[in-house]
C-alpha cells in the first residue's frame, strides 16, 4: 500500500488550500538586541526577530538566554519560584508595522503564578538549572522580620545566590501567547521586522538582598533569542504565496494574558468588590493573586512570587451583574478543596496525572506543612500562603469557547469576603490575569500582521 503523506498540522494555516507535504529545511537563528548590549532596571530590551524571507518560525521551540549580574558589593538572591525570570516586568510583541500584538504587564508575577501552582515544573531540577529558581520554591519572604531575610530559610530552598559582582546564566522559555502559537508563524512573509520588547524590573523588586540595608542592583547582558527557522521548498512556498495573494487572511490561534490591578482593604472582616477592566471576546479563565505593596519595593522580600493570603473566606466573580458561580467558592485552612479544584480548572491541570498544584512544603522535614492556604497570622520563617483565586470560564475545551466580555456594560467584578485571620497589612495589591483567546491575522495581500482578541 502506498504510504500517505500530508501537510504537518503546524503548517496547516487556516483558509490556505491543501498543499503538498513540504520539504522543510531546519536551521537555527540567534537574534540579539538592536538597542544595546548591557541593560539595567526599567530599561527596554528590543530584540528583532529578523527571520529570512519566505521562512516560518517554530516559536514553541524558541527560548531566551541572558547573563544576570549582581552589580552591588553584597550578595543577592534570585526569586525562589522563577529565578532569573524575575527581571522581566513587561513583555511585548510588536509587529513589523508597529502594531501591538501582545502585552503582558507584570509578566514576572504572571509567570510566578503559573510556576508556583505547577508542581511538575516546580519540583523538577529544570527550573533550578535553567532559570536559577530554588529547589523548593514554597518559601516566601514577604513577612520576614524587619532588618533582613532569614538566610537559614533562604539556604533551605536551594535558592540561587549571586555573590558580589557575580554572574549567572539564565535560560528562559517565554510564557507569552505569541511565543506559544499553535502553528508555525510565517514571519518571513510579513511586512517589516517584528520584535520582542522586554521592560526590566526595578532593582528592589527583582532581587532579594540578605539585609534591608543592602543595595539591590543588577545588570543583564548577552541577550539572545534562539529561533528554529523552517524554510519550505520552492513548490510549497509558491503555493503559500499564491494563497496570500488571493486576499484570504491567514489566522493563527493562541492564548494570552491581560493584567489588571486593584487594591483590597484587608484587615477586619469586610466584603470587597473589585472591578477589573477588560473587553476580551473570549475569556478562558481568571487568575487572581494578592501581594503586599510595601513588599514589592523592599530589597529583602520575594517581591514577585510573594503571594499572600489576606483572609479571604469566600469569593466569586460577576459579569454584567450575574454571579459566577452563583454560590461563592469557600476557602479556609480546613476547607480548601474547592479553592484547589478551581485553581486546577483555571490552569488546565484538573484530572491531570502529570501536573497539579503543590500544597505541602518540604522545608520542615520533621513535619511537612500545608502552605496552600495559610493565614498571614500563621506565618513562620517566611512561609506564607501560595493560594490563587481562580475561575474557569470556558463552556467547553476549545478555542473561543470562553466568556465574551467585549460588549460594553459587562464589567468583570471579583467579590470576596475577608475575615479569616486577616491582617492589616497595608492594602494588598490584587493582580488579576484575564486568560483569553487571541487570533494573529496575517493579511495576505499586504503582509501586515495584527492581533484580534
Amino acid at each position: 500500500m502506498e504510504e500517505q503523506t500530508s501537510t504537518p498540522f503546524e503548517m496547516r494555516l487556516s483558509d490556505v488550500p491543501t498543499m503538498p507535504s513540504p520539504q522543510l529545511d531546519l536551521t537555527y537563528a540567534t537574534a540579539i538586541p538592536s538597542n544595546g548590549g548591557v541593560f539595567t532596571q526599567n530599561q527596554e530590551v528590543r530584540i528583532p526577530f529578523n527571520v529570512p524571507s519566505e521562512c516560518f518560525v517554530d516559536l514553541k521551540r524558541a527560548y531566551l538566554t541572558y547573563n544576570l549580574t549582581n552589580t552591588t558589593g553584597e550578595k543577592l538572591y534570585l526569586d525562589p519560584v522563577i529565578g532569573g525570570a524575575t527581571v522581566i516586568d513587561t513583555m511585548r510583541i510588536v509587529g513589523g508595522t508597529g502594531a501591538l500584538l501582545e502585552e503582558i504587564i507584570h509578566y514576572n508575577a504572571y509567570f510566578a503564578a503559573l510556576k508556583t501552582n505547577d508542581n511538575h515544573a516546580k519540583n523538577s531540577s529544570l527550573g533550578h538549572e535553567q532559570e536559577g529558581a530554588g529547589t523548593d520554591s514554597c518559601l516566601d519572604l514577604t513577612n520576614s522580620t524587619a532588618g533582613g531575610a532569614d538566610e537559614t530559610a533562604l539556604s533551605a530552598t536551594g535558592i540561587t545566590q549571586l555573590a558580589a559582582g557575580g554572574t549567572r546564566g539564565i535560560t528562559h522559555r517565554p510564557a507569552s501567547g505569541f511565543m506559544n502559537a499553535d502553528r508555525y508563524m510565517p514571519l518571513g512573509y510579513t511586512q517589516g521586522v517584528s520584535y520582542m520588547s522586554i521592560t526590566l524590573c526595578a532593582n528592589a523588586t527583582a532581587m532579594i538582598a540578605a539585609n534591608d540595608k543592602d543595595a539591590a542592583g543588577y545588570s543583564v547582558s548577552n541577550w539572545e533569542l534562539h529561533l528554529p527557522i523552517l524554510r519550505p521548498g520552492p513548490e510549497f512556498s509558491a503555493m503559500f504565496r499564491s494563497a496570500m495573494a488571493s486576499g484570504v487572511p491567514i489566522q493563527i490561534h493562541s492564548v494570552s494574558a491581560q493584567n489588571t490591578q486593584q487594591t483590597i482593604t484587608g484587615g477586619a472582616s469586610t466584603t470587597e468588590t473589585l472591578t477589573f477592566s477588560t473587553r476580551k471576546r473570549s475569556v478562558k479563565s481568571l487568575v487572581s493573586a494578592c501581594r503586599i505593596n510595601s513588599a514589592i519595593t523592599n530589597n529583602f522580600n520575594a517581591s514577585v512570587s510573594g503571594f499572600v493570603n489576606v483572609g479571604i473566606t469566600k469569593y466569586n466573580y460577576s459579569v454584567g451583574g450575574v454571579r459566577i458561580p452563583a454560590q461563592e467558592i469557600a476557602c479556609s485552612e480546613s476547607n480548601k478543596g474547592q479553592l484547589l479544584a478551581n485553581t486546577q480548572l483555571a490552569l488546565g491541570y484538573f484530572n491531570s496525572d502529570l501536573r497539579g498544584v503543590d500544597c505541602i512544603s518540604a522545608l520542615n522535614t520533621a513535619q511537612p506543612v500545608s502552605i496552600y492556604y495559610r493565614k498571614a497570622s500563621e506565618d513562620k520563617d517566611g512561609k506564607v500562603s501560595k493560594c490563587l483565586f481562580c475561575l474557569d470560564l470556558e463552556s467547553y475545551n476549545a478555542s473561543y469557547a470562553g466568556k465574551n466580555l467585549a460588549g460594553q456594560g459587562l464589567p468583570l467584578v471579583l467579590h470576596c469576603l475577608t475575615g479569616d485571620g486577616a491582617q492589616a497589612i497595608g492594602s494588598p495589591l490584587v493582580d488579576c490575569w484575564v486568560i483569553h483567546d487571541v487570533m494573529y491575522i496575517l493579511e495576505g495581500q499586504t503582509g501586515v500582521i495584527n492581533a484580534n482578541s
